[in-house]
This record gives structure tokens, C-alpha cells and sequence, in this order.
């Protein structure tokens, strides 16, 4: 009688578990191989290259990155229903509670969200989801242990600068051309 309870109650915590919710990692591998998309992976060790540039706190904060996961869809005449249904989907999956809003910013048609996961001052995944109503939208994961979200946003305008060398990643201003 009680391993049956204890069946029960086993079965009915798995059930109760599962969840059929999108992660945004399972959105990511859906439609990193897909001709709508471009994908790309940047491990830590791309990250480390000659950043002679960078002062002690941004290569503190760097060596608390794992990987960045970037996922592009470029918004072109013919693929105007899918942007909008890919769009709403990211939307949903960034909206489900899993994720925490930092800040919003943009006006008109262009957007840039940040979303983290983990406490506010020790970051596990950080989430910048972009978009562009004439060129498409973009979403980057940001995967590590424990980051400071002060210092990312300075490490990410550090990038912007030129001042971050990111080994082998092309250009992302370029990412959106046809």
C-alpha cells in the first residue's frame, strides 16, 4: 500500500512538472540550422583575445561569461507573416515568468529588451532581444556564473566601442543586409 502511495505521488509530481512551454534555448535550437534565420555560438575563448583595451573590471566580468548565443531574422518583402509569428513567439517565451524584465529601451520601430535570469546582482543568463520593424530582430544569450549586470551593460558599450575583440565574429552591423 505505501509503495503504491508513494507511485502516486511520484507519477503526480512528474506530471505536475512537466511543462510544454518553449525554453528560449529549445527557440534557439529549432532555428539555428533554418534558411529564415542566422545563427551564431560564441564560446568564452573567442571572447579572450587581445583585449589589451579593457580595464581590470571588464576582463573580471568577461571571464564570467560561458557563451553568447545569437539568433538573427532579417525581415525581408517575403517573409513578412513568418517575422511577425517569430516575433510573437520570442514575445511569449521572454513573457512567461521564467525570465525578469532589467529595462526596456527604444521608440518608433526600433526596440531593445533585456531579460536575466538568476538574482539581480548574480546573473546566470542574460537576454537582449532587439528589433527593427524595417530590418528584422535579433536575440542574444548570454550564458555565465554569477554576473554583475552594472558590469555587463559597461562590458557590452565596451563592445560597441571596439574596444571588446571578438575573434572570428563577423561584423553584426552587417547581419541585417541582404
Amino acid at each position: 500500500m505505501k509503495k503504491a502511495i508513494l507511485i502516486l505521488v511520484l507519477l503526480s509530481l512528474g506530471l505536475v512538472s512537466c511543462n510544454n512551454e518553449t525554453t528560449l534555448q529549445e527557440y534557439y535550437v529549432e532555428n539555428q540550422n533554418s534558411n529564415e534565420f542566422i545563427a551564431f555560438d560564441i564560446p568564452a575563448s573567442l571572447l579572450t583575445g587581445d583585449n589589451s583595451k579593457l580595464n581590470a573590471e571588464q576582463k573580471a566580468t568577461l571571464q564570467t561569461i560561458k557563451k553568447v548565443n545569437l539568433l538573427g531574422f532579417p525581415k525581408k518583402m517575403e517573409n513578412q507573416a513568418v517575422y511577425e509569428e517569430e516575433k510573437q513567439k520570442l514575445a511569449e517565451i521572454l513573457k512567461s515568468g521564467k525570465y525578469k524584465q532589467l529595462m526596456r529601451y527604444g521608440g518608433g520601430d526600433k526596440r531593445a529588451e533585456l531579460y536575466y535570469m538568476g538574482e539581480e546582482d548574480a546573473i546566470d543568463e542574460l537576454i537582449v532581444f532587439g528589433s527593427d520593424e524595417e530590418k528584422g530582430f535579433g536575440i542574444a544569450r548570454v550564458t555565465g556564473d554569477d554576473m554583475n549586470p552594472d558590469s555587463l551593460i559597461r562590458l557590452l558599450k565596451s563592445f560597441e566601442k571596439g574596444e571588446l575583440d571578438v575573434q572570428g565574429l563577423p561584423p553584426l552591423g552587417g547581419m541585417f543586409k541582404d
